[in-house]
């Protein structure tokens, strides 16, 4: 799998020389090159954890480089989601018997959720409350169906997106950030905001944890964020 990506950047090293220099021949061959190479490395269904390590390490270096081109991000988010839906996304199996979780948020239902680095889809679309994976170069991960409403958008379309999109630059800058940097080392944050929708102000409580995959390899951090009326608004008389 290194190889593959070893070959992969200096190929894309090449092509980027030859549009530097204006050479069409060359810009086109090489372009024709990248596309089974990128083939290659997200068709293999990797066994043990470092080459499937070395694809999400992959995907995710391929969406910083080209994150200023629209349509590199859209396509290298559906090649991340192929992996998330490859080794991540874990259908539950719950039998038809089985009483659905309550909506309200539950610790112990996260945490089974989340075991082993899996995330259990089928059970985090359960949880009323907004659920969102954040790797370590600030895109999405992952997003529950709850988040995707709120966002207004579909799951698939948030994921490789930029975290800053959809909280705003300065609030990212000044509180995520520093925050999500502090969870990617390690440590369990709790982070309380005021936001607005639908021209209502709302409390957000936003409870961030690591997100480790059974190898103990960071995936990202964990985002699970709670949604509330702002209490110290009154109604008009």
């Amino acid at each position: 799998m290194e190889a593959l990506i070893d070959l992969f950047w200096s190929k894309y090293a090449d092509l980027r020389q030859a549009v530097e220099r204006n050479d069409d021949n060359a810009t086109t061959s090489l372009d024709r090159e990248l596309d089974p190479l990128l083939l290659a490395v997200f068709s293999s269904q990797s066994k043990d954890p470092a080459s499937i390590q070395a694809q999400f390490r992959f995907a995710l270096d391929l969406l910083n480089e080209e994150a200023d081109d629209r349509g590199c991000v859209r396509r290298n988010g559906h090649l991340l989601q192929m992996l998330v839906e490859r080794y991540v996304v874990q259908e539950t199996g719950l039998s038809a018997n089985r009483r659905p979780e309550p909506e309200s948020l539950d610790h112990g239902v996260i945490a089974d959720a989340t075991a082993d680095g899996f995330l259990d889809d089928a059970l985090l679309n359960r949880i009323s409350d907004r659920i969102v994976v954040i790797a370590p170069g600030y895109r999405i991960f992952y997003s529950n169906e709850t988040n995707a409403r709120r966002l207004d958008l579909d799951r698939d379309a948030l994921i490789g997106r930029h975290f800053a999109e959809f909280v705003g630059l300065h609030r990212f800058k000044n509180d995520f950030k520093p925050n999500l940097d502090r969870c990617f080392a390690g440590e369990s944050i709790s982070l309380t905001y005021a936001d607005q929708t639908d021209g209502q102000t709302v409390v957000v409580r936003c409870r961030m944890s690591p997100c480790v995959s059974g190898s103990s390899q960071l995936i990202g951090a964990l985002l699970v964020m709670q949604e509330t009326a702002d209490r110290r608004r009154r109604p008009a008389a």
